[in-house]
């Protein structure tokens, strides 16, 4: 029997305080009658499979018919398909079994040392290295102009290096060595959906090359230079791997797991007596392939025949390695891929799309091949002279060169190349459709100029986007700036270019919201068929209307649009079809991994040799994590002990931990309590207050009714003056997004002094027949008796042109869905800026398509 002090919960087993019980209990009942809904639809459409196959096998043997299962089995891997209520679905490792925890993470031996001098220190870091593959250092040899080259490179074992993180119990758990293929019910049929490498089908096309019961260890490398030094005297040249067969969180994280330095290579300097010539170029080719010969020489036997290894579940798996994405700029691109970059003929590393239809992007072209290039270079080897050798390649856009990739089986080079979102934005946005429109409005007079900088400072405050000034006179380094000055550009400049003053600059306000567009498309972490189908056509629109604008500027400005990075577009939802969501194969995750290696140059060298130095701490602070890791697995294993000795009577469930029957709306900030008279006097100046308590004693009875809350002795509520309430700050929001129906959190604010200046966030909100956009201006606490409400005051926007002031409701904080931003247009308007995150891109978007908007495209 439960304690007196508790409710029992007959649905969720639990026992819960009188307090909250009611809505717990109605939450519970919901939840349960929507997963007999799931389970029912789970066995209809059971049924209909086995009568589709019961059809397809009417002459078959009754007990053959039986034995055959509701769903096809896949033809790489054999493992039947599963069907899972959505809201009881998720992923999560299996537990180990047979591994015992490990006790002594430190070694089974412990000794005790003692440090005297720093020679100490380096002593026992180099002895603890041992722990984890290190680099070796090796020289390669290439010929030019009759002389021998020697350069140094220093690599890891990306075999053994690999073997490290197989070998790793927290990371094993989470690996995934089969091809997936994830789809989700909406209501009609079965939606494929793709995020994860492995759930793409690049992924998938390997495996199905593999012998029976192999698995694909896919790869993914990055390769990069660096400045070290402020004025980039000093270069680096790091190459970065990660292994697509862990979840796209742990690769892309820091730490174990995420991405790893597993190269340094060589640099070769421009000598001003052979730069710029044919053969000089080839030979900084043939340099950099050489070196990669080394790093990819452990992948080559193996990606032909296979390796077995015992994994940590005690079972042997043979595995296959491949390259299954290459991540680098468009420069660095066409070395790996050895084509002859942006004068060439054919300048695109992936397709042949000759060099005048860059701008094209309704037209598809042949995709580049390994196969088709070595063949390609045999031809050409088979030429009696140079120049018809060079002839031969230079109609394909190729280089006299053996591309190192091809040692690799299962591997095209060219196939594996993927957009990359990060250069994408520096590119096309900074450099082209931004350099364009500051030209435009600073031919509209420094007026324009002034108000542009105006526009963005007055910009409200949204979290994890940069609040950027005086845009117009100041150029930013960090790329990711004039991704936060894209976001904004169309509500900042809308004033100011308009289509009857400016016709021009108005046609690229709409190009840019055509690349915004397509940006947010391609951003998407979780991609349907339908979402791939609205970013082609995107691609298309964008590309049609800058085509306009290019031919209508033609005269007047010197800009070149005819580059690759504008033609790499083309490619986006390829790589997305094949390779996963482009946060796979984003480089920012890579190029944030520079500033550890800037750090390592500055503080731990002499500036001289210096990358056997700065590797040797890179592998020291790889190996410090992972002791440290350990150490915290033991910790965290010992704490897991004492849990389980408490007493269940003691179990108390945070309440930050949002379930189905919690509030998915926590509150912070709390003030002190105080009455309605001092609510009321404090806000006298502002009509949103004007009979507050007595607009909010009307609200607090029919919401209490509609919930079917007991009203405090059946009477109406009539709060007194003297009564308090708690005001809250801060809201924390809860929501699934429409991206990838996982939970994410807005942090929002409704404070009138945070750091020096007012902030009172918007929000959606649900109300009885639609959702609607509000303004926070008064959130709070209020008890009733055993009742708690937080509730909140929300200037509501549901009308043409916003409402007075006056007009302000009471919402439960339930009723809030997430936090939106907006921006003032005019003295009554709002603008809703759908461009600070995916889901409030898709949200608003369906939005437009539910009220009957016309898109003008």
């Amino acid at each position: 029997m439960a304690p007196e002090h508790t409710k029992f919960c007959d649905l969720c087993k639990q026992d819960l305080k009188p307090c909250g019980w009611t809505t717990h209990h109605k939450a519970c009942e919901k939840k349960a009658e929507k997963q007999c809904q799931n389970q029912l639809v789970a066995e209809s459409i059971r049924r209909e499979d086995l009568e589709a196959e019961a059809d397809h096998f009417a002459d078959a043997d009754v007990s053959e018919r039986a034995s055959t299962p509701g769903f096809r089995v896949d033809d790489i891997s054999g493992i039947p398909p599963e069907v899972h209520a959505f809201e009881d679905f998720k992923w999560c490792p299996t537990p180990l079994a047979s591994i015992p925890p490990n006790k002594h993470p430190l070694g089974a031996i412990q000794e005790k040392f003692t440090f005297r001098t720093h020679k100490d220190i380096h002593d026992r870091w180099e002895t603890a290295s041992h722990r984890l593959t290190e680099f070796t250092q090796d020289m390669i040899s290439v010929p030019y102009d009759g002389t021998i080259r020697e350069f140094d490179l220093h690599y890891r074992n990306l075999w053994e290096w690999a073997t490290d993180l197989l070998c790793d119990p927290q990371l094993f758990l989470h690996m995934v060595f089969d091809a997936q293929r994830f789809s989700k019910f909406d209501g009609k049929t079965f939606v494929t959906f793709v995020d994860e490498p492995y759930m793409a089908e690049a992924f998938w096309n390997v495996q199905s090359q593999l012998p029976e019961g192999a698995k694909p260890l896919a790869f993914i490398l990055y390769v990069d230079k660096t400045k070290l030094s402020s004025f980039g005297t000093a270069r680096g040249y790091p190459v970065v791997a990660r292994l697509a067969n862990l979840p796209t969180d742990i690769r892309n994280g820091q730490g174990m797991g995420g991405g790893y330095v597993v190269g340094w290579l060589p640099i070769v300097k421009d000598e001003k007596d052979h730069a710029g010539k044919p053969s000089w170029v080839n030979f900084k080719n043939a340099v950099w392939h050489e070196a990669f010969l080394k790093i990819l020489s452990p992948l080559a036997s193996k990606s032909s025949t296979g390796q077995w290894f015992e994994c940590l579940n005690s079972i042997q798996c043979w595995f296959f390695p491949s390259i299954l994405i290459l991540l680098a700029d468009y420069e660095e691109q066409c070395v790996m891929s050895l084509t002859r970059g942006i004068k060439s003929l054919w300048p695109c590393p992936v397709c042949l799309v000759p060099h005048d239809n860059l701008l094209d992007a309704l037209k598809t072209f042949p995709h580049r091949t390994s196969d088709q290039s070595q063949n390609i270079l045999q031809v050409a080897w088979g030429k009696q002279t140079a120049e018809e050798r060079d002839d031969t390649l230079k109609q394909y856009g190729l280089r006299d060169v053996q591309n190192t990739f091809w040692i690799v089986v299962l591997t095209c080079v060219h196939y594996a190349l993927a957009w990359d979102r990060l250069h994408f934005n520096g590119g096309l946005y900074r450099d082209h459709l931004w350099a364009e429109l500051q030209r435009l409005i600073t031919s509209l007079g420094r007026a324009s100029v002034a108000q542009m900088d105006h526009n963005y400072e007055a910009f409200p405050r949204w979290r994890n986007l940069k609040h950027v000034s005086q845009v117009m006179s100041i150029s930013f380094t960090d790329s990711s700036v004039y991704e936060d000055i894209s976001k904004m550009v169309i509500y900042a400049a809308h004033t100011i270019v308009t289509e009857d003053e400016c016709p021009i600059g108005y046609l690229l306000l709409r190009c840019i919201q055509l690349f915004l567009e397509v940006d947010l498309y391609a951003a998407l972490e979780v991609h349907t068929a339908d979402t791939i189908r609205a970013g082609r056509h995107a691609v298309q629109v964008f590309s049609t209307y800058l085509q306009q604008y290019i031919a209508k500027t033609a005269n007047t400005s010197n800009k070149n649009w005819n580059f690759p990075k504008l033609h790499m577009s083309v490619h986006i939802f390829d790589n997305i079809e094949a390779k996963g969501a482009t946060r796979n194969y984003n480089t920012k995750p890579n190029e944030k991994m520079h500033g550890s290696l800037k750090d390592s140059y500055q503080m731990c060298t002499n500036f001289r040799n210096m990358a056997p130095q700065i590797l040797r701490i890179n592998h020291w602070q790889v190996v410090a994590e992972s002791i440290c890791r350990n150490i915290s697995d033991f910790d965290e294993y010992q704490s897991r002990d004492a849990d389980n000795v408490l007493d269940e009577d003691n179990f108390v469930v945070d309440d930050l931990v949002v379930s189905n029957d919690l509030p998915h709306v926590k509150l912070g900030s709390r003030q002190a309590p105080q009455t309605f008279e001092s609510v009321e006097n404090t806000h006298g100046h502002d009509s949103a207050f004007t009979n507050f308590r007595i607009k909010l004693n009307k609200f607090v009875t029919n919401f209490l009714l509609a919930i079917q809350v007991p009203l405090p002795g059946g009477k109406r509520v009539q709060l007194k003056a003297n009564d308090k309430i708690t005001e809250c700050r801060f809201l924390k929001v809860n929501y699934e997004s429409l991206v990838d129906w996982r939970q994410h959190t807005d942090f929002l604010h409704c404070n009138p002094k945070f750091f020096g200046a007012p902030r009172f966030n918007c929000v959606f909100v649900q109300t009885t027949d639609k959702i609607i956009f509000g303004r926070l201006l008064f959130v709070f606490e209020c008890t009733l008796e055993d009742t708690a409400l937080s509730l909140a005051l929300i200037h509501p926007f549901d009308a043409p042109t916003a409402r007075p002031r006056a007009q302000a409701e009471f919402f439960s904080v339930r009723s809030i869905i997430r936090g939106a931003f907006l921006v003032p247009d005019g003295s009554n308007d709002y603008l809703v800026v759908d461009t600070v995150d995916t889901d409030m891109f898709l949200r608003v978007k369906a939005l437009h398509l539910e009220a009957g908007h016309l898109v003008r495209v």
